[in-house]
């Protein structure tokens, strides 16, 4: 049969009909495609929805875990932010921007050849310790019994006895609390006409009105805003040595001295104020009183002046609004240099006075979380710009603006960082870091006008850490006087914790003499004037140790810098 030969319909209304036929089952076939293309169409939208879920789950999932990685190293790793330019890491990093330094923006010089390399500790022992001369000494001598001798010696004439001085040794006694009982002399004369005349000694003025003395007073203070006792512990320890003071006491009690003492602060804070260069940043405490009732988070915030007027300030304010600056920053006009919170940039930008100045650790503190979490040959080249910079400051720590050499490395890290922007997503962590100084690039290159603006705002972290340690053991103020008081008394104990001198005795002395002391006298009492004078309230052991310390910190940069200053 023949291969075309098929069962067709021979009339034309079979054929009609055989037409119709197969053109119905073409439009089913053809609904039946369109319906699956378009099942095709939602299945692919679902899956394209499906899978940008995914990408942003993953996305979730890789700052969640970069948060928890920051979170396990603050809390278990280590907190020193280091970072080692190695080079053996190969592609790691652009060795054209990161790698040797060069004429133009190191700042390596022959000087630097020439600092000793810090000496490895051989032991771990100290030796023999000499005890200051200033000590108090007792003398305990051991005298042989007349057993120990033999007889010959105890009866033979020419046997000399004498005592031979073998070791020292120290012992504590505890602090005494004493009572000191006034007595006012007292003339009284019966006169002819019946009334009686009464003159007595007058009795020193006190700075306030209780039943305690500038000592008691000065150990106090020191005890709670020094050593960060909190007024518990205060009350147990002096209640081992049989005198308990309650805590409720011990709070009225400084309250009343911070406001005795305040214009000795309000002096110290004037003159911070006059800085050139005036660092500033702010730390959240918690306050028991509030509306409404339970813990409300108030702040403290630490003005530190420079070296010409040297005061770590403090200030109370129940809230971080703009309101709290703007009244102790009053008058201000300089270089005020602070992280990129905006109360502090808003203050700047309504005073033109004021010079708003970047802070590049917080600025490299964001490129390092960054690298910890995902390290990449960007965030490499960036933390390389930060330590080439660094190394420039400190070898320059004390050299004018001319000497310091960095403006061609700023330049040149400032283009890089406008390039890095352009290619990173928007979403992006590392763009957004970026962004940080890019947005602020004024702020953060004003440093290079001027050198007494340090590079970073490091000092006054410094000196706020200060409170920090307290708050950890205090963990909160009672109320709004209690936060007062303490703004009040960190100023004069932090002053004194920076030129390195004893509090209790620097804060004895004020309390014995402030009731006495005119106002034009106030500036007598300042920490740093008041040492001059007092020389032997220094706690120069602490004031070695710092010296020593950083001696040591810029030898082992020094030995670092060497290899990146030869020729390789």
């Amino acid at each position: 049969m023949d291969a075309f030969d098929v069962n067709l319909p021979h009339d034309i209304d079979a054929c009609h009909e055989l037409i119709l036929e197969l053109d119905r089952e073409r439009r089913r076939q053809a609904a039946v495609i369109a319906q699956q293309q378009e099942t095709i169409a939602q299945q692919q939208e679902t899956i394209a929805q499906q899978q940008a879920i995914i990408a942003q789950q993953q996305e979730t999932i890789d700052r969640l875990q970069s948060d928890v990685d920051l979170l396990k190293r603050t809390l278990y790793g280590r907190r020193r932010e280091r970072f080692v330019d190695d080079s053996q890491q190969g592609l790691l990093f652009d060795s054209t921007i990161v790698g040797a330094d060069d004429d133009s923006g190191s700042g390596d010089d022959e000087s630097d050849d020439d600092e000793p390399s810090p000496e490895r500790r051989t032991s771990k022992g100290r030796g023999r310790r000499l005890f200051p001369e200033l000590l108090p000494r007792k003398t305990v001598r051991h005298e042989l019994d007349e057993h120990e001798a033999p007889e010959e010696l105890r009866s033979d004439p020419a046997a000399r006895r004498f005592f031979k001085k073998t070791s020292e040794q120290l012992e504590f006694t505890p602090a005494s609390i004493h009572v000191i009982e006034h007595y006012q002399e007292v003339i009284v004369r019966d006169e002819a006409s019946g009334e009686t005349t009464i003159v007595s000694a007058t009795k020193p003025p006190q700075l306030i009105d209780a039943y305690a003395g500038p000592g008691f007073w000065a150990h106090l203070t020191a005890s709670r805003f020094a050593d960060h006792l909190p007024y518990y512990r205060q009350e147990d320890i002096l209640a081992r040595h049989g005198c308990r003071i309650g805590r409720g006491t011990q709070q009225r009690w400084l309250f009343a001295l911070a406001l005795a003492v305040a214009p000795l602060v309000e002096l110290m804070r004037r003159l911070a104020l006059q800085s050139e260069v005036l660092g500033c940043d702010e730390t959240p405490v918690k306050m028991l009183a509030g509306e409404p009732p339970g813990c409300t988070k108030t702040y403290l915030w630490s003005t530190v002046g420079d070296n010409a007027h040297p005061y770590d300030c403090f200030h109370f304010t129940p809230d971080r609004s703009r309101d709290g600056p703007d009244e102790f920053l009053a008058g201000f006009q300089g270089y005020l240099q602070s992280d990129a919170y905006t109360c502090y940039e808003r203050i700047a930008a309504a005073d033109d006075r004021i010079v708003p100045v970047g802070c590049w650790a917080h600025a490299r503190r964001k490129f390092e979380e960054i690298h910890f979490s995902a390290p990449s040959v960007r965030t490499h080249t960036a933390l390389g710009y930060f330590q080439r910079l660094y190394d420039i400051e400190d070898r320059a720590r004390d050299s004018s603006v001319s000497q310091r050499g960095a403006k061609p490395i700023v330049t040149e890290f400032h283009q890089w960082l406008l390039e890095q922007h352009e290619r990173e997503l928007p979403k992006s962590k590392l763009r957004a870091a970026i962004a940080y100084m890019t947005n602020r690039w004024q702020s953060f290159a004003c440093y290079l006008d001027h050198g007494a603006i340090p590079i970073d705002n490091n000092r006054t972290e410094a000196a706020l850490k200060y409170a920090v340690l307290g708050r950890k053991a205090w963990l909160f103020f009672g109320n709004s006087q209690g936060g007062e008081t303490a703004a009040t008394f960190f100023t004069l104990t932090k002053s004194c914790n920076r030129h390195h001198v004893d509090p209790f005795a620097y804060l004895r002395d004020v309390y014995t003499r402030l009731p006495t002391t005119p106002a034009s006298d106030l500036p007598s009492l300042l920490p740093d004037r008041w040492i001059d004078e007092h020389p032997q309230h220094r706690l120069q052991e602490r004031a070695d140790e710092a010296r020593q310390r950083a001696d040591r910190k810029r030898a082992r940069r020094a030995q670092r810098r060497a290899p990146a200053a030869t020729p390789r």
